[in-house]
């Protein structure tokens, strides 16, 4: 029987392949107010935190009541065409099958607009392996902060403890979610994390590849 009961994925670098969609989001959204954009390092750096945190940090010359006209922007393109370029990596749908074998519960809480996110996991056909996902409402906390945990999660899971949770995620801020809400995290070193941020984070388990989670899981 597994130590967990609650594995909480993130989703973009961690269940699906996204940055060819997020990198074609960003250029156009940038050519389209005529500014020069980022660079595609530069941008797969900061996939994991929200739009609105992005923004400023490709061009901190961006007025902020002009955010929201940027992100509107970027949403019209990832709706029309960047859920087009999104893939789920090689091996989740055996880690979900894994889990499932467990009795585990899954949920998917990412910073990705709730409706983009939904709209991302059915056009991957997981919707219905999962029985929680969370995007960002403009109203939830998100990632990192504990509230998103304890004040969202945790009620509708109510026999399940802290220790029985694993956060699973490729960047920093899931990492310090897990961190904040003390709940044992693993980081998937294939996504799109800064290594050395992550690695400051001491996560519990370290995994080059999702097959590796069964390991973890069935433990």
């Amino acid at each position: 029987m597994s130590r967990y009961q609650l594995i909480i994925f993130d989703f973009d670098g961690t269940l699906a392949i996204t940055h060819p969609a997020i990198i074609s989001c960003v250029i156009k959204t940038f050519q389209t107010f005529n500014i020069d954009p980022p660079d595609e390092e530069q941008i797969r750096s900061v996939i994991g935190v929200t739009l609105a945190e992005a923004f400023p940090i490709f061009h901190p010359a961006i007025a902020p009541e002009e955010i929201p006209r940027w992100i509107q922007t970027y949403r019209h393109f990832y709706q029309t065409e960047g859920l087009l370029k999104i893939n789920l990596f090689s091996g989740v749908k055996q880690v979900i099958q894994a889990a499932s074998s467990e009795g585990l519960n899954l949920a998917i809480v990412s910073v990705k607009h709730t409706k983009f996110l939904k709209l991302a996991v059915e056009k991957l056909k997981i919707n219905t392996d999962f029985d929680l996902v969370i995007g960002d409402d403009g109203q939830t906390p998100t990632k990192p902060d504990a509230r998103l945990f304890h004040s969202v999660i945790q009620p509708i899971y109510p026999d399940i403890q802290s220790n029985e949770v694993l956060v699973f995620g490729d960047s920093h801020v899931d990492l310090m979610f897990a961190k904040n809400a003390g709940l044992d995290a693993c980081w998937a070193t294939y996504g799109y994390g800064d290594r050395a941020k992550c690695l400051a984070l001491n996560p519990t388990f370290v995994v080059n590849q999702i097959s590796e989670l069964i390991s973890i899981i069935k433990s």
